[in-house]
């Protein structure tokens, strides 16, 4: 095994298909616990909506997703002038720096590293509000406001990706209520594993931007799907610089289905992770030299308290054939933070053995 090139990987987690190309074997031979998405694999049904409308990629698909966008509004009691469709949340983490009057961009972090490369891109300064490891990275909203100044766009991700931590929804409505001087992003990606109501359903403040991903509850990442979220006066504005048929009418088709059919899916993953989360981070906690940081997501953050760092201890699982994610790129996080998700029960175990055997004591 090439471990120079194992160790070149990007930013993101997840890159099966580089992956496997790298070792030398097949997507299916690889276990990934390093990208976020369900545990469950295929929404039941999707598969077959998606075959029995193949034919429909030989046209264009609507110019707005304009069927899409009504079902995602009536799902949140939100207002179709508040929704946009979009090919994946990146469209919007890119655009939305771009769009906004601001000239400075304050990210909470540790947290998803491509807000800021869209705020560099679009010449907006970067300035990190960094959570705290001895407090376990929780959010102090005391804090964050005294470091708000006014005409700031904020990047806030909840649940947070990498830690895994949850900020309730009513609480955080409430912040960005008052402090109507900065702007907010926020990406609930990962708000669909917890029990949590979006803030889609919230009356909309004028200075709030939402992020709702279908990429990870559904595990359809390769379809490129997401939602922009805000009020009417920002949406219009927003949305008159928007280009056509934004979203391929495959994703269209699968965005349909979903929002139709996919709540007792979301249901399950949730009964799922409630019955296995707790033993798996038990037994994760009880490995030697590891610290699980307290989260709620599909995704559990750990720090190595050994003589083994995060790029080392991948480089092992990987030549297992097991991907995890090593975090040392993740602003405010060293060398020595790991995550993993939460897979079925067959690849927990293997990935707990391989874990054990790499820190040196069997699970």
């Amino acid at each position: 095994m090439d471990t120079s090139t194992i160790s070149a990987q990007g930013a993101h987690g997840g890159d099966i298909l580089s992956m496997a190309k790298r070792l030398g074997c097949g997507v299916g031979d690889l276990v990934d616990l390093s990208s976020n998405l369900t545990p469950l694999g295929m929404v039941p049904g999707l598969r077959e909506a998606l075959s029995e409308r193949l034919p429909e990629i030989s046209f264009l698909p609507e110019s707005g997703s304009e069927t899409l966008v009504r079902l995602f509004a009536r799902k949140y009691g939100c207002s179709p002038q508040q929704v946009l469709a979009g090919n994946g949340t990146t469209e919007f983490i890119y655009a939305m720096p771009a769009s906004v009057q601001s000239k400075r961009a304050l990210v909470v972090a540790p947290t998803y590293g491509d807000y800021q490369t869209a705020s560099e891109w679009a010449g907006l300064s970067v300035d990190f509000f960094t959570l705290k490891a001895d407090e376990d990275f929780a959010l102090d909203f005391n804090r964050l406001s005294a470091r708000l100044t006014g005409g700031e766009l904020v990047f806030l991700c909840n649940p947070n990706n990498p830690t895994g931590r949850v900020v309730a929804s009513r609480e955080l409505h409430d912040f960005i209520l008052a402090h109507p001087a900065s702007e907010f992003l926020v990406d609930e990606s990962y708000l669909p594993f917890v029990n949590e109501p979006s803030l889609a359903g919230f009356p909309l403040p004028g200075n709030l931007f939402l992020l709702c991903s279908s990429s990870k509850i559904y595990g359809i990442p390769g379809l490129r799907l997401g939602f922009l979220v805000a009020n009417e006066e920002k949406m219009s504005r927003f949305a008159a610089r928007r280009k056509p048929w934004g979203v391929n009418r495959m994703a269209q088709v699968a965005g349909e289905y979903l929002l139709e059919h996919g709540d007792g899916y979301v249901q399950a993953v949730r009964d799922f992770l409630a019955q296995t989360r707790p033993d798996f981070v038990a037994r994760l906690a009880a490995l030697p030299g590891v610290r699980v940081i307290p989260g709620a997501a599909n995704f559990i953050l750990c720090r190595l308290s050994g003589l083994i760092t995060a790029p080392q201890l991948r480089e092992g699982m990987l030549s297992q054939r097991i991907m995890i994610r090593d975090c040392s790129n993740f602003t405010g996080l060293d060398a020595h933070y790991f995550r993993v998700s939460l897979q079925e029960p067959s690849r927990n175990a293997r990935c707990l053995a391989a874990l054990a055997g790499i820190l040196g004591e069997r699970p």
